[in-house]
């Protein structure tokens, strides 16, 4: 499969990959190109439907009017690739627009009658992996049922793929993308930009104690070591926010994976009661409600870029003391402050917000966790901006430590890392 991991068998958790090797933290232990993949609609107009590069001025295909290149190379390239199959098909359909789960799966579709598994660079067929449709709710085949209705309107008058020769196995299909694809994020994990399938990668088992993350460069994935892993061991990623409690993690991975993690945070429940505890050291369910529905709010707000708002009730929470920092959700109603606080330019309160932030995150998070390398990074540049060389310097000196671990050294955040390091450095000395 790979030089640094191969494929086993397992009675606890089926098929997973281990390393054949030691590997280090930093090591880039599987590199992956996806086999299907599809920009986010909410994403469009902001990066390439091909690349994923974010740019300002995409091109728009002139057939469909809804794919955007940011030149005619990766417009080319995305023709050949599934465009030609594809373009006609949406086309027909205008003014309405499938869902996106229905424009990848024809993509999938695609790519299974063009090539056949001999021809691919990744020797694994999607329809090696786990679909676990047995386990769905009958709201979630219903659901699965409907997204196929659109693709026979959308698909035909295309032949299937000679692998997939009933409504059944289309089906089965369907719930082997739900049950592997991966969240594509951006380098800073702000936002997911689309869906991806890696083929080799979707084999790699979950832990909420894992000890590899997910990095991607554009649409890229390369699965990187944070600790270090002993030939034999198995490769373990998250397949969820880290930042939350264990019933909110076990409620996550069942419904999405249709599994219940017994992995040693999970079991104990580490954590849970100091994530959620108010003043007193006890849980308010009531309290508790109200935040979620304020970070809510807060989504909705940044969608508008509604940001003096959004300071406004993060103020609002600090003054009241709503809830104590070690608690998640307080947290996260600060990281929405410090966002707010940069895009308006008020970098000191930024700074406050942010470092609050920082606290809940070295609590929780593992030590080379990218989200806390993320934080660090930003509250040095907050820093910088404010003249706090010294402060900034130590801030950012700690961010590289950990984002050189899980991000390649090409990317675009250890690119910007390195700038501030050097400008800082720059700034002390004269």
């Amino acid at each position: 499969m790979d030089v640094n991991v191969e494929l086993f068998t397992s009675e606890k958790s089926g098929r997973g990959l281990k390393a054949k090797r030691n590997l280090n933290p930093g090591s880039t232990v599987l590199s992956s190109e996806p086999y299907a993949y599809l920009l986010s609609k909410k994403q469009k107009g902001v990066y390439c439907d091909f690349c994923f590069k974010k740019q300002d001025g995409l091109l728009q295909c002139s057939g469909c009017k809804y794919m955007k290149y940011c030149n005619r190379n990766c417009q080319k390239m995305a023709w050949n690739e599934h465009h030609k199959a594809e373009c006609p098909a949406l086309k027909n359909v205008m003014p309405k627009r499938p869902p996106d789960f229905v424009i990848l799966l024809g993509r999938l579709l695609w790519n299974m009658q063009q090539y056949s598994s001999a021809k691919l660079p990744e020797k694994n067929s999607i329809l090696d992996l786990e679909s676990n449709y047995n386990k769905l709710s009958q709201n979630q085949k219903e659901a699965l049922m409907n997204f196929l209705v659109i693709l026979h309107t959308f698909w035909s008058p295309k032949p299937l793929p000679p692998q997939v020769t009933d409504n059944k196995m289309l089906l089965e299909l369907c719930a082997r993308i739900k049950n592997n694809s991966f969240a594509i994020c951006n380098e800073e994990l702000q936002s997911d930009v689309g869906t991806g399938v890696y083929l080799n990668c979707s084999f790699i088992n979950h832990s909420c104690e894992p000890n590899c993350v997910a990095e991607f460069n554009m649409r890229t994935l390369k699965i990187r070591a944070v600790k270090n892993i002993t030939a034999g061991e198995e490769v373990l990623i998250s397949y969820v926010d880290l930042f939350a409690t264990s019933f909110e993690r076990q409620r996550e991975l069942m419904s999405i994976y249709h599994f219940q993690c017994t992995c040693h945070s999970c079991n104990a429940k580490t954590d849970d009661d100091q994530m959620m505890q108010d003043f007193d050291g006890k849980i308010t369910e009531s309290k508790l409600s109200s935040v979620k529905d304020m970070l809510s709010q807060m989504e909705e707000l940044r969608k508008q870029c509604d940001y003096q708002k959004i300071k406004d009730l993060v103020e609002g929470c600090v003054k009241r003391k709503i809830l104590p920092h070690e608690n998640i959700y307080m947290a996260k109603v600060l990281d929405f402050g410090m966002d707010a606080c940069i895009e308006l330019g008020v970098l000191t309160q930024a700074f406050e917000f942010g470092s609050m932030a920082l606290f809940s995150y070295k609590l929780y998070l593992h030590a080379n966790h990218p989200m806390l390398g993320i934080q660090l990074m930003k509250l040095g540049k907050i820093l910088l901006h404010e003249e706090k060389n010294q402060d900034a310097m130590q801030f950012l000196r700690e961010a590289f430590k950990i984002l050189t671990i899980t991000h390649s050294p090409n990317s675009s955040v250890l690119t910007e890392l390195q700038n501030l390091l050097g400008q800082c450095l720059a700034e002390m000395q004269n």
